[in-house]
């Protein structure tokens, strides 16, 4: 794969990676920018190395070398940055996320269980019942007008207990209320709500994943039948513009570059959304790209998964501008969300004993990853539990006794609950993972108490086996699962402390600078874009990170406290908000 061609960029250099000869230095063009006078963290390799000086020329590196050597490349309009101790490595990466989706929730209401730092206003954790039922109560007591909707993110039932449509028909009556679960695989309506955005219960008869006594919609019933009522109210132009700009400022704030979009059409409207990216995203001072990567379940649904599809996704590098693009990647769903405990886990399964959910029944599944194996494309595959992780890789090892991939990449996204043996199959068969370490962080604690149980709980997210088999890992945020804060992903791979304080499965703890891979150069890697970005070389892309201490050197009970200082994005530099 040539990642080139996705990203408008200014002529490529033909030098490759690492250090510049004396003659090549001699015949180099004058450099826009030369950075000296800290550490210079490349992420190449295995282990962590350095570079004096490095040279901007035209948005990617020209040259690295020795400090008088890049001042060698010094012009009339050469800019010389002086890091005055601080460190610079590659610009980070969170290779899944949803720009769209965060954006509309950033513009609910939060009740979350955690605590949310933002620029406009702190949203304070809220645990318990009738701590989240009162939240809501102020939240519909502070709108004027009674039929006002009310929309409330962040309900997650093993901190905040049952939620349903006449607990919140208690409160109103009248103004449409709304509570979104913290997974966004599921959303709770009142009587008032229902009415409002059109949902029918004789549209709901039948279908499994809808409680409608109840207010309930969940993973494919909320997708399909209540995602396409309410996402035009929540999408309007204006709402949508704020939202976005909020994100982009948290983009910006955490040092991000690059990122995925890892379901673009994902809200039934695949050209509004990427209309609506285009309008708020591509403009000239953006200091970050988004790789976009199409939502095929959705898609497949509404055109049906065949030749039409494959044709249509072939058709969208052609819309291709500097900050949005698609490559060749698609992606997939297996089983339900993690947070909501709809995701498919092998036996013993859950303690109360319910079973998961499938987003993609496991035959559509395996027919739709044999046809985009067969088209030759990267295949994303949202999975959580160890149930979905064993379709996957059944129907991989078929797929690769068939016809071996090459160089295509088949990308585990989000990685909750595996098993030892699961990590094993995985490097054995070639995959390698994006993983959402808040899963930990946020729920081990709980689900230890709950319904996996101590050992199933210490294990999640298994980064130390996958880093013992070899396999390559990304890890994401998913935002709003996570905050957009790589440094506090590679945190919790570094430390695996629960968000209560708690060490839980140490021994799946990752040395330092592989969590640090996962945000830079590994997150590349899973984003097929790692000949372009994610470490320091001659002809990559000038994206950079500047931070406040060097993490390497910074004990790893401190890591997420190192402050992001500002960033560069193809040669321009940008302070963090």
């Amino acid at each position: 794969m040539i990642t080139t061609r996705y990203f408008a960029s200014y002529a490529a250099l033909t030098c490759s990676a690492g250090l510049m000869s004396a003659a090549a230095l001699a015949a180099a063009p004058s450099a826009d920018s030369v950075y000296f006078g800290g550490d210079i963290l490349t992420m190449q390799g295995s282990a962590p190395s350095y570079v004096a000086a490095l040279a901007v020329k035209d948005g990617r590196i020209s040259a690295m070398g020795t400090k008088s050597a890049m001042l060698k490349l010094r012009g009339p309009a050469t800019r010389l940055v002086d890091l005055k101790g601080q460190t610079l490595m590659p610009g980070f990466i969170d290779p899944h996320l949803h720009p769209i989706l965060g954006s509309l929730i950033l513009n609910a209401k939060f009740a979350s269980p955690f605590d949310w730092s933002f620029p406009w206003g702190d949203a304070k954790a809220v645990r318990g019942n009738q701590a989240f039922l009162a939240k809501v109560e102020a939240y519909d007591a502070a709108l004027t007008d009674p039929k006002e909707p009310l929309l409330v993110w962040g309900w997650l039932e093993p901190f905040h207990g049952q939620m349903n449509r006449q607990l919140l028909d208690a409160i109103s009556t009248t103004r449409p209320i709304s509570v979104w679960a913290y997974s966004a695989h599921e959303m709770i309506f009142n009587t008032a709500a229902l009415k409002h955005y059109g949902l029918m219960e004789a549209d709901a008869k039948g279908n499994s994943q809808i409680d409608y006594a109840l207010g309930k919609y969940l993973e494919a019933g909320f997708f399909t039948q209540a995602v396409p009522k309410v996402a035009p109210t929540m999408m309007s132009p204006a709402a949508l513009a704020e939202g976005m700009a909020r994100f982009g400022t948290l983009t910006q704030r955490a040092g991000v570059t690059t990122m995925g979009d890892m379901a673009t059409g994902s809200s039934g409207d695949f050209a509004g959304d990427v209309a609506a990216m285009k309008a708020n995203l591509e403009k000239p001072g953006t200091p970050f790209r988004v790789l976009l990567v199409p939502d095929t379940n959705t898609l497949g649904l509404q055109m049906g998964d065949g030749e039409k599809l494959v044709s249509f996704v072939r058709a969208l590098p052609a819309q291709n501008t500097r900050h949005l693009a698609f490559s060749n990647s698609v992606k997939l769903f297996a089983d339900g969300a993690f947070f909501g405990q709809a995701m498919q886990i092998e036996p013993p399964g859950y303690r109360d004993g319910h079973s998961g959910e499938w987003i993609m029944q496991p035959d559509r599944l395996k027919a739709a990853m044999t046809l985009w194996w067969d088209a030759g494309y990267d295949i994303h595959i949202h999975c959580n539990g160890s149930g979905g992780l064993t379709v996957i890789l059944d129907t991989l090892e078929a797929l690769e006794a068939k016809s071996p991939r090459g160089d295509r990449r088949i990308v585990i996204e989000h990685f909750g609950v595996s098993t030892a043996a699961q990590a094993k199959r995985i490097a054995k068969l070639g995959a390698v993972v994006s993983a959402n370490p808040f899963y930990f962080y946020s729920m081990a604690d709980k689900y230890a108490a709950g319904n996996l149980g101590a050992e199933r709980a210490d294990e999640l997210v298994r980064l130390g086996s996958l880093r013992a088999n070899k396999v390559r890992f990304g890890l994401h945020s998913d935002f709003t699962m996570a905050p957009i804060d790589p440094l506090l992903l590679a945190w919790i791979a570094a430390n695996r402390v629960t968000a209560d304080g708690k060490a839980r499965g140490v021994g799946e703890k990752v040395p330092v600078y592989d969590a640090l891979k996962g945000i830079t150069s590994d997150a590349a890697y899973v984003l097929h874009m790692d000949d372009q970005i994610g470490s320091l070389g001659v002809g990559k892309k000038a994206d950079f990170v500047i931070l406040a201490q060097n993490p390497i050197k910074t004990a790893p009970a401190k890591l997420r406290d190192i402050k992001v200082m500002g960033t560069v994005f193809e040669g321009v530099s940008a302070n963090a908000p």
